[in-house]
Parts: C-alpha cells; structure tokens; sequence
C-alpha cells in the first residue's frame, strides 16, 4: 500500500478509548494494534512480553527529551544496547509503530504513536477523554471494584500516562492542540463515536 492511512488514539483510562479504536479498526477493514504491539515489539527487540508490558510506560532520568536525539538512535546512528532499558524499548517501539505506518493501514493505540508519527500525511490523531464519574462507574463494572478504587486507578493511569507522554514528547499529554480529533465519549454512545470517526477516515482516504 503506497500511503497507508493510519489512526492513532490516545485515551483516558476508563473513556472506552480501547474498545472504540478496536471498532473502528474492524469496521474499517484494517489492522489493530495495542497489545498487539507488545507481541511485535518483543520479536523484533527481543525484550520479553513481560519486560515490554510492566515497564512501557516507566521512564528513567539521563536520557535527552528532544525528538531529534531519540529518532538518531532510532535510525540506527547509536546502538540502544547502551541505553536504559526503558529508553531502548521506547525506541524499539517507535520504530515498530513506523514500520506499521509504511506498510498497513492501521489503527493504533497510545505509546505516542501521534508523536512519533507527527507530521506524516494521511494520519488522524485522536484523543478520548471522559468526565471522572464516567470514568470511575465504567472502570467499576468492568473490574467490578468500588468506587475508592477505581479512582485510585484513574491517579495512578493519569500520572503515568502523562509522565510518560511528556517525557519524550516535552508536551502535555491530552493537550488539544496535539490531535486533530479530541472527543468526549460521555457525549455519545460508542457506536455514534466509531461511526463519526469512521466516516472522518473516509473522507481522509478520499482525499
């Protein structure tokens, strides 16, 4: 495919930012990648599933926030065996997000896929966030907690999330001017919100 079209979603945890991305990839005929992602990183890198999935979102003090320094490394001018190891698997991943993005259309979920793409021509970046309360009763039905927990989850995601985003990004994570989508999934059900971003990647490939 010459110029696959690419759909990265950011999420708050518990907006159901998942659940729309895995929609939208299925009605749209393409590829989804979010734990997916994890698999692919872990044979190309040779991290273990486990390693990839307990520290993706960690960061490490030392490493230079500027995207120009983590793209050398990505593009092979250092060698990330010298790296922190949460370091060189963010470069792992971003490579395998932009392998992803030269070969398939696909929708993509977190890991700073909107950064790490920015600039690339067919691409929509989404954001999904949600008020607390929604966040907290739909956090609460899905793992069945109560309500003191749920938003202890929410802290603990937010702050990663954010952590992390900023970390190798230098900007605020969830901040409007970053995507060209930002919706309120307590604004509408599911289905209207796959299918209002199904129709903008429509109109994007019929550009």
């Amino acid at each position: 495919m010459s110029n696959p079209l690419i759909i990265t979603i950011g999420r708050e945890y518990g907006s159901g930012g998942r659940q729309i991305g895995e929609m939208v990839a299925k009605e749209l005929g393409i590829a989804y990648y979010d734990k997916e992602l994890i698999k692919l990183v872990a044979e190309k890198s040779g991290f273990s599933h486990e390693f990839i999935e307990d520290n993706e979102q960690r960061t490490s003090n030392g490493f230079m926030q500027n995207w120009a320094a983590s793209s050398a490394y990505s593009n092979g001018f250092f060698s990330t065996q010298y790296l922190p190891l949460s370091e060189a698997l963010f470069i792992s991943q971003s490579q395998a997000i932009r392998e992803i993005a030269e070969k398939e259309s696909a929708v993509i979920v977190g890991r700073c896929a909107d950064y790490i793409l920015a600039g690339r021509k067919h691409t929509i970046n989404i954001f999904i966030h949600a008020p607390t309360e929604v966040r907290v009763a739909r956090i609460m039905k899905l793992h069945n907690i109560d309500e003191a927990s749920a938003l202890k989850e929410i802290a603990k995601s937010d702050k990663e999330r954010g952590n992390h985003y900023f970390r190798y990004t230098d900007q605020k994570w969830g901040k409007a001017q970053n995507y060209d989508l930002c919706i309120n999934s307590a604004l509408m059900s599911i289905d209207k919100i796959v299918k209002m971003i199904v129709r903008v990647a429509q109109i994007e490939e019929e550009k």
